[in-house]
């Protein structure tokens, strides 16, 4: 890692003003340390020889106070700074996670993502109220004590010269291993938090299984791997301190001996001698923090480079280009009224070699229940992602009537489109914001007769405070089987002429099952409904079954 990685600088944005005060901060306080140690000297030097002490004293104590005020405003700039960036870079992780994961297997980031827009944004603060001070502080006061030690002592100035670049020198030679074990933690905590989120999503599956305390000694041996990481990290951050400390202890020595012998010999007065050995110490003691704060400065800069990689990850949807000037103003076909066709369609998602959906080609009619089925991985979820606009095609293409749907608004097209996923999110409100989620503006009695459509009005009616129950973070007061239901009410809300939902009845019993398939044909009447599943009922109910695991499905 550099002292001041450019790809970390984009990140800086949402704080450039505040930055600019750090910076400047960091000048004055350079300025002020230069001020203090001639101050320190003329009054011990008046002290020694009997002269007044009051001025001299008045102005070590204005310059210590106004030191401790910039020093004061520089942390606060450097906390609010930190504040914005952070923030800014969470909102952007999260927003972009979001549309991540609606993508078929965007789910799988969700571990990784949750560490990075967490703990990951967190190691960015000391970056910016530890590091990024004392790199600016190291860039000036340098500079500053060893003209002032020249304009006092030529020869002083000369060994702080040849000594100094011994510090930053070790500093990279410590820094290069400890980038590596800085990203090596970081993975390694990525990969605990990605698990542990993994393993408590699955705990009921695991429980119904007998499962649960096999993933005990897993968890172990992950928190084992990130516990040895960690101390080879603070082992070798306080080894190289260490190691700093020491070279930059004996450069002061030898400017003190030199400075000593000079003094005894008449070489030098005691208020230049003072003046050098104040500011020695000082040349050297921002670059020693400098390669102290690296540490912190590593893990920061690992979280940037990642979130820079997660960041870059294309978006899926379409089109990927502006609406053509010919289709932008057309009205769209609704498919209500015109068929979908599918024309040799294909998707193979970036970095794969495997396309995830093959040749697909089928004809779907406006009213009919179209059932997709076939084996795990055959495409199901990534057809129903290419229909509402969140992957687009590698070939082939999907019309509506006359119309591809690569030459129209993505977003006007999927006002025509309602979509439950597998495992919908519900939210955190009560029933009755749950079910309104597609349809604000409507009223209780729709609400209520969405809900007895798919069976729920009892349920619903039984809770304590009915339509206005809290329902908890994603409805985990409901069972799957009632989220699932819920989903369907809303749809059942928000009419649209085309209807797409994944495993619907995936948790429902045979009773309630024809329930939801009674709401799917419902639905038909007035648009067309393609619901993928397994189910041999939804089969059974369906007006036709598109078998993905043909590489041509007839239309």
């Amino acid at each position: 890692m550099r002292p001041l990685d450019p790809a970390v600088l984009p990140h800086l944005r949402p704080a450039r003003a505040v930055l600019v005060a750090v910076v400047t901060a960091g000048g004055l306080s350079g300025l002020l340390v230069v001020a203090q140690a001639f101050a320190l000297a003329t009054a011990v030097t008046a002290a020694v020889v009997g002269q007044g002490l009051r001025e001299p004293v008045t102005w070590l104590i204005g310059v210590v106070a106004a030191r401790a005020a910039v020093g004061l405003l520089g942390d606060l700039f450097a906390r609010r700074a930190a504040d914005r960036v952070s923030g800014a870079l969470r909102r952007r992780l999260l927003a972009h996670a979001a549309q991540l994961a609606s993508r078929p297997g965007g789910e799988r980031r969700v571990g990784s993502t949750a560490a990075l827009a967490t703990h990951g944004v967190a190691a960015v603060v000391p970056y910016l109220t530890r590091y990024l001070p004392a790199l600016v502080l190291a860039a000036v006061l340098p500079v500053l004590t060893v003209l002032a030690i020249a304009t006092q002592d030529l020869a002083s100035a000369l060994v702080v010269v040849l000594t100094l670049p011994l510090v930053p020198v070790f500093a990279a030679l410590v820094g290069w291993a400890t980038e590596a074990r800085a990203r090596r933690q970081w993975r390694s905590m990525a990969a605990l938090s990605g698990h542990f989120l993994d393993v408590v999503r699955g705990l009921p599956t695991l429980v119904a299984h007998r499962r649960a305390e096999a993933q005990v000694a897993t968890i172990a041996a992950v928190s084992d791997r990130h516990r040895r990481a960690t101390l080879h990290t603070l082992r070798l951050a306080f080894a190289s301190s260490a190691v700093l400390e020491l070279v930059a202890t004996l450069s002061v020595a030898l400017v003190a001996v030199l400075v000593g012998l000079r003094l005894a010999t008449g070489g030098l007065d005691l208020h230049t001698a003072l003046v050098v050995l104040l500011l020695a110490p000082e040349a050297y003691w921002p670059l020693r923090r400098v390669g102290a704060e690296f540490h912190a400065a590593a893990e920061g800069a690992a979280v940037f480079t990642d979130a820079d990689a997660l960041l870059a990850e294309p978006v899926p949807g379409w089109p990927a280009e502006p609406v053509p000037e010919q289709t932008a103003g057309q009205t769209l076909p609704s498919p209500a009224e015109a068929p979908l066709r599918l024309e040799r369609l294909s998707v193979t998602y970036p970095g794969r070699t495997q396309p995830a959906l093959r040749d697909v080609s089928a004809l779907v009619r406006p009213g009919e229940v179209v059932a997709v089925t076939g084996p795990s991985g055959c495409g199901k979820s990534t057809l129903l992602a290419v229909l509402i606009g969140l992957v687009p095609v590698t070939s082939g293409r999907v019309t509506v009537g006359d119309t591809d749907l690569a030459d129209v608004d993505v977003d006007a097209w999927r006002r025509l489109v309602t979509w439950v996923p597998q495992r919908p999110w519900l939210g955190a409100g009560t029933v009755a914001d749950v079910v309104r989620l597609g349809s604000p503006a409507a009223t209780v009695a729709d609400v209520w007769r969405a809900l007895s459509e798919v069976g729920l009005r009892e349920v619903v009616a039984s809770l304590p405070q009915g339509l206005d129950t809290p329902v908890g973070d994603d409805a985990r007061l409901l069972s799957a089987g009632q989220r699932a239901r819920l989903a369907v009410a809303r749809a059942v809300l928000a009419p649209r002429p085309l209807v797409l939902l994944d495993e619907p009845t995936a948790h429902l019993d045979a009773e309630t099952e024809q329930v939801v398939l009674a709401v799917l044909q419902r639905l038909a009447r007035t648009g067309t409904v393609i619901v993928v599943s397994h189910r041999p009922a939804v089969l059974a109910a369906a007006d036709r079954v598109l078998d993905l695991a043909a590489a041509q499905v007839p239309a």
